[in-house]
């Protein structure tokens, strides 16, 4: 597959009016809150493309998974209502902060806020913020400006959570060489909640409420975890950046360009796969095209999914 043009495409998916779109794990509601679609070449994201092809009449190069030549790939952070709780999984590019290289998270500004409301939730409401990793496109939202320069807290009454491992890489000799790509998202987003005293450094098997916790996943960066959410019987797991396209189901041995140890993290790709395949839990990407969430099954050769209704 290639691309006539290697610039990336978007269009904003947020706002709107009306009640926001959600579905249920058992007795927890979750709210997808979008942000963006963007359409990057094929092989900005897998180099394997520049050396192997891809399988013709595959369903991952059709719609929804590609457009026009592109791979389609969907921004969402998932907004999760836990009885009294009220926990954000992840928290998108952000708004009118400066990144490099013509980046889709560059000084935007999008209604990705503003859709907590449409779902009943005032952003003081949420009380836990749990960031799968440390991405630009995970944290961009946790701090918003100040009107002075500087950049405060967006939920003021909540905790954000990052497992140890992964802020103490992003905040290394290595992470500072990282960040090189996009300008130094770390000090606008996660240090602002450090110096506020809302940052907790924790394990990656912490338990953030009855029913929701953290798994290791270590591969995509070095810290990544993914959130499985359990309630009256039924299992989801919030996969974050583990796939973030539709050809890794049939290969994934395949890494993005992106992930920090890519064999690790095609590892634990493979792992969450046949997990899934195997239980039936309910399988929340981050990336892939609303509504994101889906059913893995086994395939000759790898694995498919079916999306749920929306």
């Amino acid at each position: 597959m290639s691309s006539p043009d290697p610039a990336p495409r978007w269009v904003d998916t947020g706002g709107g009016e009306g009640p926001l779109w959600s579905f249920r794990v058992g007795d927890v509601e979750v709210f997808p809150i979008r942000e963006v679609d963007y359409l990057p070449a094929p092989t900005d994201f897998f180099p394997q493309l520049e050396t192997e092809s891809w399988t013709d009449g595959a369903f991952y190069t059709r719609e929804p998974f590609t457009r026009d030549g592109r791979i389609l790939l969907n921004q969402e952070a998932h907004l999760l209502k836990v009885g009294d709780r009220r926990i954000l999984v992840d928290a998108g590019g952000g708004n009118g902060k400066a990144r490099r290289g013509g980046s889709v998270y560059d000084r935007t500004d999008r209604p990705f806020l503003e859709q907590f409301p449409r779902a009943g939730v005032a952003l003081e409401d949420i009380d836990t913020v749990v960031f799968t990793h440390l991405h630009v496109d995970h944290v961009g939202f946790a701090t918003s400006a100040d009107g002075d320069g500087g950049w405060v807290p967006t939920f003021p009454n909540a905790r954000y959570l990052v497992v140890r491992p992964e802020f103490d890489w992003w905040t290394s000799a290595d992470g500072a060489r990282a960040l090189e790509r996009t300008g130094d998202y770390i000090a606008d987003s996660i240090l602002p909640l450090r110096d506020a005293g809302v940052l907790d450094l924790v394990a990656a098997d912490h338990r953030v409420a009855p029913g929701v916790r953290l798994v290791p996943a270590f591969g995509h960066t070095p810290g990544n975890v993914y959130v499985e959410v359990e309630s009256a019987g039924k299992r989801a797991l919030f996969a974050g950046d583990m796939l973030h396209h539709g050809v890794q189901l049939e290969r994934p041995e395949w890494s993005i360009r992106y992930c920090v140890l890519p064999g690790d993290s095609a590892d634990q790709r493979r792992r969450l796969l046949e997990r899934v395949a195997d239980t039936g839990d309910l399988l929340i990407p981050a990336h892939f095209p609303f509504p994101a969430a889906g059913y893995v099954s086994r395939a000759e050769r790898g694995f498919t999914y079916t999306f749920i209704d929306v």
